[in-house]
């Protein structure tokens, strides 16, 4: 098990946040494989290895084939009748490598979108003679100017249109519900998705099953949010820590409208948090989306600095936006502090020893007590049994700490067990120094500590890696020690 502690110093999106966990170890194989069982296509993964501000990280996108990425909600859903009449026909053609911003006609739209970062392109030829009516899922009230192939025309729109351009949220469950993922990561997903559907429900005061997701940026934010959740799975985190989130500043231009930053669709997953903002003035655009910061409360984070644990990796995952600034997030992957795993650089230190009798624990309690108290840091810890007044059978406890962990250990020992009081006291100690090397080996990799006083030496095979080649070998853990130990002695 590890934890992660997040610092999103430069916001938070889908992108960032699958790119993170790929530059933390996350097995993109594993992802490809997974992601073959959901019933999605006009897709594919872009994930790079690049550097920053001279910074390796890893880039992670979502590339649609055909069509826009990520246009998130697709109206407002008052039911009204939309009629064109042209005096040509029109063919279109699109490519889309995206970052959008468009704004070439005035009109209002009672919606917003989820988006990442993106750009488009369009190629449009128009020629056509006809008349048509079409309904749409959202209503629209605007007047147009277009101007093609040397001519020009008019459009005057009030429509409503039902089309398979658009996903409700039934039919992103039923696509998350049917793909051949974990449970964990259905569960998962689809409270990000409702979590993200009741947002954008509560901004346009309309009830969540008429929300309804653009075709092409309900697939992006599929693979987005499910991607997460798979490889989540693969780092066995479980605790997570963070910094406050940064957020941008001043408004944002959407082919909509103007947006405040942060944009509705976040201050809406914001309420009912815990989650610590603050805002760069400097950066005028969002660093937030609505799917980075759905994600984000997802894994629960806590907004404390984590103790008695050691970083054992490092990893960032790239932004799109142009920021003036370094557009990342950074992630450490942390593991619990146990004194075998320690290095001891000193023959003489001073710990504190603590001794209580429990007599009303069962063997069960006492063995996840002691597993526990290692965990948390304890130098030792050893039981022994002992008769009480009475004549009953109890347990002994002993504990050995470091000095400066008596508070944090009386409190655990107080959760934990039954006593109401225990004795501590000061005890100096005489230790071997400790270092550690890795050795390679017939069977793998194999850390081996080293042990020093003086003249005398030891050298012992750590359990985790021992344990580990005899699960990938099918030898015995027994026949595991003998050949490694013979090789290395």
């Amino acid at each position: 098990m590890s934890t992660l502690y997040l610092e999103p110093f430069s916001g938070l999106s889908g992108d960032m946040l699958n790119a993170l966990l790929l530059d933390l170890g996350a097995d993109r194989k594993h992802l490809e494989e997974a992601l073959k069982t959901i019933s999605l296509d006009g897709y594919h993964l872009h994930v790079d290895r690049i550097a920053k501000s001279s910074i390796w990280g890893t880039d992670f996108d979502v590339h649609m084939e055909h069509g826009e990425k990520d246009h998130g909600i697709a109206g407002d859903f008052d039911h009204h009748h939309h009629h064109h009449e042209h005096g040509h026909e029109h063919h279109h053609e699109h490519e889309h490598h995206h970052e959008h911003e468009h704004h070439h006609h005035e009109h209002e739209h009672a919606h917003s979108h989820t988006h990442e970062e993106h750009t488009h392109a369009h190629t449009h030829s128009h020629e056509h003679t006809h008349e048509h009516s079409h309904e749409h899922d959202h209503d629209h009230h605007h007047e147009h100017e277009h101007t093609h192939d040397g001519h020009s025309h008019e459009h005057t729109h009030s429509h409503h249109h039902h089309h398979g351009e658009v996903r409700g949220l039934k039919e992103i469950e039923t696509i998350i519900l049917s793909s051949g993922v974990s449970d964990f990561v259905k569960e998962k997903s689809l409270e990000v998705f409702r979590d993200i559907a009741q947002a954008e429900a509560n901004v346009h005061q309309m009830p969540v099953e008429e929300i309804h997701f653009h075709e092409v940026g309900a697939t992006d934010s599929i693979i987005d949010i499910m991607s997460f959740f798979i490889l989540w799975e693969t780092l066995d985190i479980d605790a997570v820590y963070s910094t406050a989130v940064t957020e941008g500043s001043g408004t944002i231009t959407v082919a909509h409208g103007v947006m405040p930053v942060p944009v509705p669709a976040v201050m809406q997953l914001r309420l009912q948090t815990a989650i610590p903002f603050s805002q760069d003035f400097d950066i005028h655009t969002e660093l937030v989306t609505p799917t980075g910061l759905a994600l984000f409360k997802a894994i629960h984070p806590v907004f404390a600095q984590p103790s008695n644990l050691t970083a054992t990796k490092v990893g960032y995952g790239f932004g799109k936006r142009d920021t003036g600034k370094f557009n990342a997030l950074r992630g450490t992957l942390l593991e619990k502090n146990t004194h075998s795993h320690q290095v001891v650089t000193s023959n003489n230190d001073k710990i504190i020893q603590i001794d209580t009798t429990i007599d009303d624990q069962s063997g069960e309690e006492l063995g996840y007590i002691m597993s526990l108290l290692l965990e948390e840091g304890a130098l030792d810890v050893h039981y022994t049994p002992v008769y009480t007044k009475k004549n009953r059978p109890a347990t002994h406890l002993t504990l050995l700490i470091q000095e400066g962990d008596l508070e944090r250990f009386t409190a655990i020992l107080f959760e934990q067990t039954s006593t109401i009081g225990f004795r501590y006291q000061n005890v100096q100690r005489k230790v071997m120094t400790r270092t550690f090397e890795t050795q390679q080996t017939s069977l793998g990799a194999v850390k081996v500590k080293k042990n020093q006083y003086e003249t005398v030496t030891k050298s012992t095979l750590e359990y985790e890696d021992c344990a580990r080649i005899a699960k990938e070998t099918g030898l015995s853990i027994q026949a595991v020690y003998q050949q490694l130990t013979k090789e290395l002695h």
